[in-house]
This record gives C-alpha cells, sequence and structure tokens, in this order.
C-alpha cells in the first residue's frame, strides 16, 4: 500500500476548489491584551521610574499578559482533498501540516484551568499521539466548530477509501494518463428448444426462432410474443451459458409467466441435423441464406438476428438452425407446387388454393372463401420441436479466466 505524501497530492485546477471549513481569528482578545501591555510598559517606564517594587509588580504584571498572548493563535483548517490541511498562527510559532483524514481521532475539550467553579476549556484536535489547538476559548454553541464537526465527519475513514476515491479523481482529471483497455469478446454459441403452451386449446406451440407472432396448429389462434416476453423468458439466460455451462452441457427449466414455457438450452455450436457433424462457419459454403454441410450436403438456415433480439442475447451476431419463416412468425406462407381445387359454398366454380392466404374471394362470384383447418394444415403441416443457435459475443473477465 503505498503512502500519501503532500508531494504527491492532486491540486484542483481552481484555487476556489480548496474549500475552508474552520477560522479562528483572536482579534478581540488580542487586542485588549496588547492594550494592557501596553499601558503597562507605559507605566512602568515613565510614570513610576523611580519606584523598583512598584515596577517590579509592573514587570510581573507585563510577563503574565506576555504568556497569555503568547497562547493566543490563529487557526484556519481547509480541506484539501485528500488532505485536512491545518494552519496554526501564534506571536512565537507558525506552522502548517497536512494530516490525512483516517489520522484523526477527533475533537475534544482539554481544560485549561479552573477557579472556584469556573472552568476554562480549549478544543483540541486529536492526531495521533499529538493535540493540535482548534480554540483556545471552547464553546459548543460555537457554529463554526459545529460545521468543522460536520465536515470531517464526511472525510473517508480509511485510507483505502482515501486512495480509491483519490484515484477515481485522477482518472476523471487525467485520462490521458489512464488509456482505457478494450474487452476481450469471444464467440458463445448456445442452443434453444422452446415451446410455449396455447392460451385457447391448451396445446403445445413450437418455438423453433426468434419470432414476435405465432400460430397454435392445432386452434389457429393468434399468439403474440413481444420482445418483453422474450426478456422474462431468457433473462440472464445468456450469461448462463457463457459463464456457467461448459462446452456441451446445458440446463432444462419450466417458467410460469405470460405463456407456460418448456425451455431446453445449452452451449453447443451449430451442427448438421442429419450427419451430426460441426459447421465451420468459416470455411463451409453458403447458398441462399443457409449453410451446407460438405458431408450429406444438408442445409440449416442462417439469418441475422432482429434488432430487438440484442435485448435478450446481448452482442448476438448470428442465428442458425431457425425454422424458415415469413417475417417474424412461425407460420409460413409458400405456395404448393399442386394447387387444391376447392368448391365455392355459394356458386359451386371451383376455386383453385395454393395456400399462400387463408381468406380469399371466389374468383367467379366474389364469394369469401375460408379455407378449414384440415386442409390449411395439409398446407401448413403443424411443426415440431427444433434445435436451434444463438452466436453472440461475449465480454471476458478475470472469473471467467479462472
Amino acid at each position: 500500500m503505498k503512502t500519501l505524501k503532500p508531494e504527491n497530492l492532486l491540486r484542483p485546477e481552481q484555487p476556489g476548489e480548496r474549500r475552508l471549513v474552520y477560522h479562528y481569528s483572536p482579534r478581540r482578545s488580542l487586542l485588549i491584551s496588547g492594550l494592557f501591555l501596553a499601558a503597562i510598559l507605559v507605566a512602568g517606564l515613565f510614570i513610576v521610574p523611580d519606584k523598583a517594587p512598584v515596577r517590579f509588580v509592573l514587570g510581573i504584571f507585563a510577563l503574565a499578559l506576555l504568556l497569555s498572548i503568547r497562547k493566543e493563535c490563529s487557526v484556519r483548517i481547509w480541506e484539501d482533498w485528500p488532505y485536512v490541511v491545518y494552519e496554526y498562527h501564534s506571536l512565537l510559532r507558525h506552522f502548517r501540516e497536512y494530516i490525512a483524514p483516517w489520522e484523526i481521532s477527533g475533537l475534544s475539550p482539554d481544560i485549561t484551568s479552573m477557579w472556584r467553579g469556573n472552568i476554562s476549556e480549549r478544543l483540541i484536535m486529536e492526531v495521533g499521539d499529538r493535540e493540535l489547538v482548534i480554540t483556545p476559548f471552547y464553546s459548543e454553541r460555537d457554529a463554526g466548530i459545529i460545521m468543522l464537526r460536520e465536515e470531517l465527519g464526511r472525510l473517508p475513514d480509511s485510507r483505502q477509501q482515501a486512495e480509491y476515491e483519490l484515484e477515481l479523481e485522477r482518472r476523471v482529471l487525467h485520462p490521458e494518463e489512464y488509456p482505457v483497455e478494450e474487452p476481450e469478446l469471444v464467440d458463445v454459441w448456445g442452443f434453444l428448444e422452446m415451446s410455449v403452451q396455447c392460451p385457447r386449446c391448451d396445446g403445445p406451440v413450437m418455438v423453433n426462432g426468434p419470432y414476435t407472432s405465432l400460430v397454435c396448429p392445432q386452434c389457429s389462434a393468434d399468439i403474440e410474443m413481444d420482445p418483453d416476453i422474450w426478456a422474462d423468458l431468457l433473462e440472464d439466460l445468456a450469461m448462463e451459458m457463457a459463464e456457467d455451462c461448459e462446452e456441451g452441457t446445458g440446463g432444462k427449466s419450466t417458467i410460469w409467466g405470460t405463456y407456460n414455457t418448456e425451455l431446453q438450452y445449452g452451449r453447443l455450436r451449430p451442427y448438421c441435423p442429419q450427419c451430426k457433424r460441426d459447421f465451420d462457419l468459416e470455411c463451409d459454403r453458403r447458398e441462399n441464406g443457409k449453410i451446407i454441410c460438405p458431408d450429406c450436403g444438408a442445409g440449416v438456415s442462417l439469418q441475422k438476428p432482429p434488432e430487438w433480439f440484442g435485448g435478450v442475447f446481448r452482442g448476438a451476431f448470428l442465428i442458425a438452425g431457425a425454422e424458415e419463416s415469413s417475417g417474424e412468425s412461425n407460420i409460413e406462407g409458400n405456395a404448393l407446387n399442386s394447387p387444391v381445387v376447392f368448391t365455392c359454398s355459394k356458386c359451386g366454380a371451383a376455386v383453385r388454393l395454393d395456400g399462400s392466404e387463408r381468406n380469399i374471394s371466389c374468383e367467379h362470384c366474389d364469394e369469401p372463401v375460408n379455407i378449414p383447418d384440415d386442409l390449411w394444415l395439409r398446407f401448413h403441416p403443424a411443426p415440431v420441436k427444433k434445435r436451434w443457435f444463438v452466436g453472440y459475443k461475449w465480454e471476458v473477465t478475470d472469473s471467467d479466466e479462472e
């Protein structure tokens, strides 16, 4: 632990930043004592020059006054952070001292004389084994003393705290001396397997990607998955996978909230769903938004995460294996290669359906045609739970390295 010294003191740029917290000046008492001393000297030298006994008595009085004047002092205390500066002036002595706050034991009165029940006290500041005079005439009601006690109570009470605060102030005033080190970031890959319970039919709805809108495959209910819901479901999951999970490990949980959710997660890199080979994201071929396995030719989707997803996984840069979809919904609207012919309930004409839209109009009579659930599921089979991967940047800390 280094020792703070006055020559190493961080001095404020503006002199006004050094706050004076206490000042005692004995002007009135010093003036009265000086006048009495001058009167005694004049009387001894000029009025009674030939009366030795009287001059002797006057000399005793003059010596007593000199001793009294010698005790008179002017005291100034100010903060020159992280020091308390004590300055003492008297007739025969003058000094200034820089005091570390943690060396100050406190302020306490000291009895100087007692005569027939009358007590004279001075106030001293205890610094180690020394006593520094604050005022030779102490009064508890002195506003300056009250303020001094309050100011001393705000100062650091330990060397470690003072040095820490001093270091922070130096960093603010002299940032060029403390270059900011760029954090070390590593790529972390984790997987998710999710399903939520439909609030209408209680059936499972697979969440195979970062979607903000889901459709229940059993009852076609719309399920909104706002970013706030995602944040509640995956709170602290990025940190847990990066810091607590070793490669190839994970966990499982059931989350009760807006939607009852089944969640599996873990630390794992993307791999081919057919031959289980790990993808080389740097070298493996990419084609039409997919990464292609060089061993079996299977493809896995690659996409940039939505902007809102950064609030769930900070630093997310890539999502692999998510269900291909339109926009941010789990329902894909691709047309079938062989359209289905459906009969209009009004005019009986044949209506060709390709599954791109669920609500259409008859091209002959403009009657609204609603595709039944069973036919709609032929166009859009119910998805099965899939494992998808999130890649994100994570800042390495000392605890991670250990």
